[in-house]
């Protein structure tokens, strides 16, 4: 399950630093001598040894003082807390139950052997190296001729380096005469050529013995042909023999899981399981009646569930030979006291970060205030509190954690997760649901099961749960990883960087109130807007070219150029400059964000012609500053904000229908295809739409304005946004990216799903791969001949697709909200909130009334209140609920900080409403010009 490092350390930093200095002599002596010995032994190693720089392992030394292996990308560790017994252990069981296979059959035949190991071996191949202490022990228990050790990674074979006496392992085989192969860096995909050179000075072998003290993806599939082939010597000796990965999410494997040295299991399930998984259906069928219908049918793919040898349930991998836990019930206790003691660790709101270029914003000021107030007092709440008003849970396995959770809190609304069928078909045996559910139902809990997939749309799901119990729910949430797997642990990670862009980029007041005022600017302006249904038009036959401004944009200046005069072009963003520098003109250029920053950016092309030639694609809430530099603006409705649910819904009750963005969001980019689609075209070429980047310091075009003249940054990149997270390219295996970036590659690839009809698109871009997307080298782009110059097809597609200009309509609109309804609501609101709590009861109290009360004024025609504020009282109902949560006899510090933060909310109002009142239909000012100067 899960073996994080953060188990295994003290968490005092101080103690746990003074174990570490404590045991560094003895990695530096171990390293020395080590390397001695292979000078002597194996003098072809120090190559390895010598160039070696780690790319994924390390050592560390655990609060019992013993060194283990942590992967520093994940932080997971290879042995539990006490390897040296653990191997220890294993030995003894592999001493007594060998494993083997033979080269040629026995009278027998038999598929699988175990037995006592022999003294004298002529051939052991071990699997894994780890921290190679089982390597000694196993030449001073037998007598080996031939031994062949693979180990994939060279970070594992440096970290037992400075873990093991090498040079004791290396003096013993010298002595008894036994010939060692290393073969590092290899998963053993040529073994049977490499078993039959063995064979050519071993003839008269026949018996070869296997330790494995890995689960390995390929290894394992070696180890699996090797006794399915036993006793077929040309069959194991195939040279052409491709050993197919266990790369299924469904089956993985942690490196150290139970069993590892791969005794057979028998399945068995005792009297109270069957019972239980009777009870299970039932309750399925009752509550959960299409999950019954799956469960009810299901066949087990990779894992059934079994009673292993100490009598515990267990679930047992049949193709690799592998028991999920090593010892359930402490597993299991163990995950849920760490869970208990440090609930924080996966905290979606104590990461959000606030503002940004935004940070003047009424919002984000009072922002930081409560959330400095937020951290400094849930990091000394150190447990799990007894009432939880949301929990995820990512994984059940055999679920009986789950079963502790709900015993022992009152969880609200619990969502689990779970992708792999064949655990949650386990736990049915296990675990009584039926008692689970019971218990929720009668107590008016809700319980949300997510099974099967693989992850990737857990966004999308949590999500509508959340508006059903809530939005702000998202900030009081807890979640809890079950155990390690490389697929789900990704989506997981996706899931918390897209709740916190939620979290961060959610409608608060700031946003809500310039998105109204621009959008009545824009209507009295003359802006156009697109018409809901719009006709079919030869316009939407052309390609077209979506120009983003990542670092590979650079590379296509010239392919764009060549083909410039068959397409339409559009730029996005800070491409636009880009373009204008290597003597391009778009016929479109596209901008998302409201604030006046993009004026800015613009501003940087000092050629008012050149930008007078440009039509303008945006969404409603355009800065009318920005939108002033272009010929005309072209707008669309964006889905979900204030903005739109006050001048949409106006304009529908004049008669008009405009059409409305989903997946407009978090970038131009989606901005733009979510534009076209919905306006009619059909065929797509990205370029620069990279999505990420190779080199942290080579983010944007080369060409744009984040980069001056002699090439240096306007700023930096890395410091404000990090180095970035691994993804998948679109030509090369991995590329870098960052948490808004994957939500745009996510709604980009939703998008695209989503069409309804037949469109191409193409990738050029060497950034990040896009599902749906075609990847297309620049060298094989192929147009038909066409010249839109000759064609004057885009004036008459803008007339037949777009509105004539509404002057009026915004005055119109807005005289149905009167301010004296505000008024009335936001001092209904102030008395509301005014007395402090006393206790949890009362702050739950004041959290639902203020809940009952914003919602009742989004029944309010003619009040602007539900509209400016319902984002901003997401955030602090949240905030406010994470802290009720907490609230208890023996935590007054969190009842004291709950008032703090209700007297911010309290300012927060009081300075909004006045801001309001001052100027209701006032620009954004928001401005990066320093960054240019």
């Amino acid at each position: 399950m899960l073996k994080y490092i953060n188990y295994q350390l003290l968490d005092d930093e101080e103690e746990q630093q003074k174990l570490e200095k404590a045991i560094a002599p003895t990695i530096r002596k171990n390293i020395r001598q080590n390397v001695d010995a292979f000078r002597v032994h194996i003098p072809s190693l120090l190559d390895v040894i010598q160039r070696h720089t780690v790319q994924q392992y390390s050592l560390f030394c655990t609060k019992e003082q013993q060194l283990n292996i942590v992967d520093f990308a994940s932080g997971r560790v290879f042995y539990g807390c006490n390897p040296m017994q653990e191997v220890e252990e294993e030995l003894c069981s592999y001493y007594q139950s060998a494993t083997f296979f033979k080269l040629r059959a026995s009278e027998q035949n038999d598929q699988f052997y175990f037995k006592k190991l022999p003294s004298q071996i002529d051939v052991m191949v071990v699997f894994g190296l780890g921290l190679g202490m089982h390597l000694l022990e196993l030449v001073n228990n037998c007598t080996i001729k031939y031994l062949i050790v693979y180990e994939p990674s060279e970070d594992i074979f440096i970290c037992s380096l400075q873990a093991s006496s090498w040079d004791g392992f290396l003096e013993t085989c010298s002595s008894k005469g036994t010939h060692i192969f290393l073969q590092i860096g290899d998963e053993a995909n040529n073994f049977p050529s490499e078993l039959d050179e063995l064979l050519q000075i071993s003839p008269d072998t026949n018996e070869v013995f296997i330790y494995r003290h890995q689960f390995h993806p390929v290894m394992d599939s070696v180890i699996k042909y090797l006794f399915e082939s036993s006793g077929q010597q040309d069959k194991i000796l195939l040279k052409t023999k491709v050993f197919t990965p266990f790369d299924n999410f469904r089956d993985y494997v942690s490196e150290r899981a139970g069993n590892v040295i791969g005794l057979p299991v028998i399945a068995s399930k005792s009297e109270d399981s069957i019972r239980i998984f009777s009870e299970n259906l039932s309750a399925l069928e009752q509550y959960y009646p299409d999950i019954y219908k799956e469960m009810l049918g299901h066949t087990p793919k990779s894992w059934e569930y079994i009673n292993d040898a100490s009598g515990q349930p267990n679930i047992y991998h049949q193709g690799r030979k592998a028991l999920f836990h090593k010892s359930t019930d402490d597993e299991y206790n163990t995950l849920y006291e760490h869970f208990l003691t440090h609930p924080f660790r996966d905290d979606v709101i104590l990461g959000v970060k606030s503002g940004g270029k935004l940070w003047p914003y009424t919002h984000f000021k009072y922002m930081r205030v409560s959330n400095n107030l937020l951290s400094d007092t849930l990091k000394k709440r150190t447990r799990l509190p007894e009432k939880v008003n949301s929990l995820i849970v990512f994984g059940v396995a055999l679920g009986k954690h789950i079963d502790l959770l709900t015993k022992n809190h009152e969880i609200n609304n619990l969502m689990i997760c779970e992708p792999n069928a064949d655990f949650f078909y386990a736990s049915l045996s296990v675990v009584n649901w039926a008692k689970i559910f019971k218990r929720a139902d009668e107590s008016g809990k809700r319980i949300y099961l997510n099974l099967g997939g693989n992850g990737g749309n857990y966004f999308q799901d949590l999500m509508s749960q959340f508006y059903q119990i809530g939005a702000y729910s998202v900030a009081d949430t807890y979640m809890l990883s079950t155990y390690y797997n490389v697929s789900m642990q990704k989506s997981i990670g996706d899931l918390r960087a897209e709740l916190r862009v939620v979290l961060a980029l959610g409608e608060y007041f700031d946003h809500a109130y310039y998105g109204i005022s621009h959008t009545y600017h824009g209507l009295e302006n003359g802006y156009r807007f697109m018409h809901q249904n719009v006709a079919k038009h030869s316009a939407f036959d052309l390609p077209v070219f979506v120009i983003g401004n990542g670092p590979s944009l650079d590379k296509s200046i010239d392919y764009i150029k060549e083909f410039r005069d068959k397409v339409i072009l559009i730029s996005c963003g800070t491409a636009l400059r880009s373009l204008y520098v290597n003597g391009i003109q778009p016929d479109f250029h596209a901008e998302i964000e409201q604030n006046r920053a993009t004026y800015d950016w613009i501003t940087q092309i000092n050629d008012k012609e050149y930008l007078k030639k440009i039509h303008l694609l945006s969404v409603n809430g355009i800065h009318p500053d920005t939108a002033s530099l272009f010929s005309d603006v072209l707008l669309c409705f964006k889905e979900g904000e204030a903005s739109t649910f006050v001048f949409n819904n106006g304009l529908k009750k004049l008669g008009y229908e405009i059409s409305t963005l989903s997946y407009a969001y978090p970038t131009v980019t989606n901005l733009v295809l979510n534009y076209l689609l919905k306006w009619g075209f059909k065929y797509f070429y990205l370029h620069g739409v990279d999505l990420g980047y190779h080199d942290v310091n080579n983010h944007h075009s080369k060409f744009s304005a984040y980069y001056r003249h002699d090439g240096t940054e306007v700023y930096d990149y890395q410091e404000q946004h990090g180095g970035g997270v691994v993804a998948q390219g679109n030509f090369v295996p991995q590329v870098f990216t960052k948490p808004e970036f994957e939500v745009s590659r996510k709604l980009l690839e939703e998008a695209i799903k989503n069409a309804r009809r037949t469109i191409e698109i193409y990738n050029c871009s060497d950034g990040v791969r896009i599902a749906g997307a075609i990847p297309l080298l620049l060298e094989n782009i192929l147009l038909s001949d066409s010249n839109l110059k000759e064609q004057d097809l885009l004036s008459s597609l803008i007339n037949d697709s777009f509105y004539p200009a509404f002057t009026g309509a915004g005055k119109s609109i807005l005289g149905n909200f009167k301010i004296e309804q505000y008024v009335e609501s936001l001092e209904c609101w102030e008395s509301l909130i005014s007395e402090d709590v006393t206790d949890q009861g009362t702050a739950n109290d004041l959290i639902a009334k203020q809940w009952d009360f914003i919602r009742s004024r989004a029944a309010r025609s003619n009040d602007m209140t539900f509209c400016l504020y319902h984002g901003s009282a997401n955030y602090y109902a949240g905030i406010l609920a994470k802290l009720a949560s907490n609230i208890g006899d023996d935590t007054p510090q969190v009842l004291e900080t709950f008032n703090k933060v209700l007297q911010v909310w309290r300012d927060y109002i009081s300075e909004t409403k006045q801001i309001y009142l001052d100027n209701s239909l006032a620009l954004d000012t928001t401005s990066v010009q320093v960054m240019f100067e």
